[in-house]
């Protein structure tokens, strides 16, 4: 893709679609033969994205946010997360124990002790 198509995707300003960068992340994560693909895919967009100015600076940051929350999904914390919600909605849980009230607690403490 060009930066001279600077349509975005989906309203977003992304290098790429969401789609696609899904696929570059799960490929990475494998560890397989086509990772190393994958990563140069992406290295090379950022690389050409942000030697192309400001536009393309902008696009990388937006994209390099996308694929934090993308990779957020392959992790331990994303897997302990869904497995307490299942057992919310299963009726398998104290109330305080509800998976948005210990979230809910635990971002309380973080920005508390941040704004100290």
């Amino acid at each position: 893709m060009s930066l001279a198509d600077n349509s975005g995707y989906a309203g977003e300003n992304l290098l790429f679609s969401r789609e696609e960068l899904a696929s570059d992340i799960a490929s990475i994560l494998k560890g397989d033969e086509y990772s190393a693909e994958a990563l140069a895919h992406l290295f090379i967009n950022f690389r050409e994205a942000i030697a192309g100015g400001l536009e393309g600076i902008v696009r990388t940051r937006e994209t390099l946010g996308a694929a934090v929350e993308l990779s957020f999904t392959h992790s331990r914390a994303h897997a302990a997360a869904l497995r307490l919600y299942l057992l919310a909605q299963e009726g398998r849980l104290k109330v305080e124990d509800e998976p948005v009230s210990l979230i809910g607690a635990a971002i309380e403490r973080s920005t508390g002790g941040a704004r100290r």
